[in-house]
C-alpha cells in the first residue's frame, strides 16, 4: 500500500541504520515489506544467517492524526511490557533509536516472526482451521487485556490521558473530529449532534474503572500464522489504556463469533452494547480520514467507512434513546 506516512529510505541509509544497531554484523540483504499501511518496514538479513525487521516512523514534517502522536515510542513500550508480563507470541524489541540522527525519525529493529499474516493465508486454510485461529486469537486478546495500568488513554499523547475513561474517550472523539475538520474530511454525520449524544451516553461509561491494555488493531493482517497455528501478534503501535470492548473482535459491523467465544464474552449488556457502538463510531471516524492523511491511491477506505459510519450513527442514536 502506498502511503504518505511511509518513511522510505535509501539502501545506503538502511545499511547505516543496521550498522548502528548491530555493529558486529554485516547487512547482506534488504527487502521492503509491503502489507502495512502506516510505517515503512524492511526485512534485514545479516551475514551470520539471521534476519530481523526494521520499522521506521513517519517523517516529522508529515501531519498525522492526533492519536498517532509518538506512536512508535508507544509501540516499543507496549512490546516491552507484553514481553515482561506475558508469554504471548510477540516479537522482542532488539534495538530502538529515537535520536532521529540517521533518518530524521525514530526507528527500531525487532525479531522476525515465523509465518505469514492470517489475512494473506485466508484462501489456503480450511474453515475449521480459521475457526480455531479466531478462537485462539480471542484467548490471546483476553490475556492482553488482563494487563492493567494507572491511567487511561494513549501512551504517547498526554492530551489524551486521564483518570476517568469517559473524560478521556470524550477527548479522543473531540480530537478525531478536529483532525477531520483540519483536513476538510466530510464524515457524513453531524459532529455537534455526535458530541451531544456522547454527553447523554456518560452513564454507560461509568463502570469502566480499570485501564486495561488494549491492542485495538488485532485484525487478520496483524496475526501471523505458521503450520495452521498463531505464531505471533504484530503492530502494537495503537495500543491504548482503555476499555477492552475497543478491541477489533468486538466491532459490531463484522462477524466475530469465534473470537468472542475464545475471549469468553459472547453477550453484551445494554450499556456494553452502547459502548461497543461508540467504539465502532470512533474506529470509523479514523478510517474515514486515513485516505486524506496518508494520501492512499484509492478512496475505497473512505467510501467503506463513511457508509458504515452513517449506519452505525443511526443505530447508536436509537440505542441511547431506548436506554434513557
Amino acid at each position: 500500500m502506498i502511503s504518505k506516512t511511509k518513511n522510505s529510505q535509501t539502501k545506503d541509509t538502511l545499511h547505516r541504520m543496521a550498522a548502528n544497531a548491530f555493529p558486529l554484523e554485516t547487512c547482506t540483504e534488504i527487502l521492503e515489506l509491503t502489507e502495512g499501511y502506516f510505517n515503512v518496514a524492511y526485512r534485514i538479513s545479516f551475514s551470520g544467517g539471521r534476519s530481523c525487521i526494521l520499522k521506521i516512523a513517519p517523517p516529522k514534517e508529515v501531519r498525522t492524526m492526533s492519536y498517532e502522536k509518538n506512536i512508535m515510542a508507544s509501540e516499543v513500550y507496549a512490546m516491552n511490557l507484553v514481553a515482561r508480563k506475558t508469554s504471548l507470541p510477540a516479537a522482542k524489541v532488539l534495538f530502538y533509536d529515537d535520536s532521529c540522527s540517521l533518518c530524521g525519525s525514530p526507528y527500531f529493529f525487532m525479531e522476525e516472526l515465523k509465518g505469514a499474516s492470517f489475512s494473506s493465508q485466508q484462501e489456503k486454510l480450511s474453515d475449521e482451521v480459521k475457526k480455531q485461529i479466531r478462537i485462539h486469537s480471542g484467548r490471546l486478546n483476553r490475556e492482553i487485556n488482563q494487563i492493567t495500568g494507572d491511567i487511561f488513554g494513549y501512551m504517547g499523547n498526554g492530551d489524551l490521558q486521564g483518570n476517568n475513561w469517559f473524560f478521556v474517550f470524550s477527548q479522543i472523539i473531540e480530537y478525531a473530529l478536529k483532525d477531520a475538520e483540519y483536513m476538510s474530511v466530510d464524515l457524513k454525520i453531524p459532529s455537534l449532534q455526535l458530541k451531544e449524544c456522547l454527553t447523554l451516553s456518560k452513564p454507560f461509561f461509568q463502570s469502566v474503572t480499570t485501564p486495561c491494555l488494549v491492542h485495538w488493531d488485532l485484525w487478520d493482517g496483524n496475526i501471523f500464522i505458521k503450520d495452521n497455528q498463531i505464531s505471533g501478534l504484530i503492530d502494537w503501535e495503537r495500543c491504548v489504556w482503555g476499555d477492552p470492548l475497543m478491541e477489533v473482535g468486538f466491532r459490531t459491523y463484522e462477524s466475530h463469533e469465534d473470537f468472542r467465544f475464545g475471549y469468553g464474552k459472547e453477550a453484551f449488556s445494554q450499556e456494553e452494547s452502547i459502548r461497543a457502538l461508540w467504539y465502532d463510531i470512533y474506529t470509523l471516524l479514523l478510517v474515514a480520514q486515513e485516505c486524506d492523511y496518508r494520501m492512499y491511491d484509492t478512496r475505497d477506505f473512505y467510501d467503506w467507512s463513511t457508509d458504515l459510519l452513517m449506519k452505525k450513527w443511526k443505530e447508536l442514536q436509537l440505542a441511547v434513546k431506548e436506554a434513557l
